[in-house]
């Protein structure tokens, strides 16, 4: 018999992402990890442990007399939580709280005004972004096991960012579309998809929206792009 996957906690974090806005138990997470094992004491342990961090929230249903009064316990993120994990896996304490910039590609470059601004931080984890990324996963939901099993460590840490920060670059795009002038034809049709959704997101909550964009326009660079 084969030994199940060991999932580091990025890795449950991002199936976590994937799935929002659900509330799950240890056995659901296992089940979209692959895991049959997930209901076992360990992994109540890795929750707790990611709780006491902060980058999940834990909620305890009073079963009462249920299954001999042990609690059950459900597993989610907020928006609380998104800042958190922001601010642990992506800024770095050693550089005085410089925010590492892992946004960075060929077709992206100069779109990012790094600061050590906390807001910048914030507004990645914002509870606008909370709502995007909720549409986004009911409109496309993504089968986690199959694609978490394919990512290496680097990838890993690419998608997770790509998550967390896919609201900043859908507003990025729609002030400056000459960075979308390099997508192939299926990045720009994933684009358009990302467009409509977005649009849903800023009807559906304006006032979140109004302090998205005042964050975003005191971080956002507008300097030109420079073309080789």
């Amino acid at each position: 018999m084969s030994k199940p996957a060991n999932y580091t906690d990025e890795e449950i974090l991002l199936a976590l992402i994937w799935t929002m806005p659900k509330k799950l138990t240890k056995g659901q997470i296992g089940r979209i990890l692959g895991i049959k094992s997930a209901g076992q004491k360990h992994w109540s342990d890795r929750f707790k442990r990611l709780g006491a961090k902060n980058l999940l929230s834990i909620e305890k249903l009073d079963a009462g007399e249920l299954f001999f009064g042990s609690p059950i316990l459900k597993y989610y993120l907020t928006g609380a939580n998104l800042e958190a994990i922001w601010s642990q896996y992506f800024i770095n304490d050693e550089l005085n709280g410089v925010v590492i910039d892992p946004f960075l590609a060929p077709f992206s470059a100069g779109i990012w005004n790094v600061t050590s601004s906390p807001q910048f931080s914030k507004l990645v984890g914002s509870k606008f972004n909370y709502h995007f990324l909720c549409a986004k996963n009911t409109a496309a939901p993504t089968k986690s096991s199959e694609i978490i099993k394919s990512l290496s460590k680097e990838k890993l840490w690419k998608n997770m960012d790509a998550v967390l920060s896919i609201c900043w670059k859908t507003e990025a795009y729609q002030r400056k579309p000459a960075l979308t002038a390099p997508l192939n034809q299926e990045q720009k049709k994933t684009y358009n998809v990302l467009l409509s959704l977005y649009a849903e997101q800023i009807k559906a909550h304006p006032a979140d929206y109004k302090k998205f964009t005042a964050l975003f326009e005191k971080n956002f660079n507008y300097l030109p792009l420079i073309v080789a």
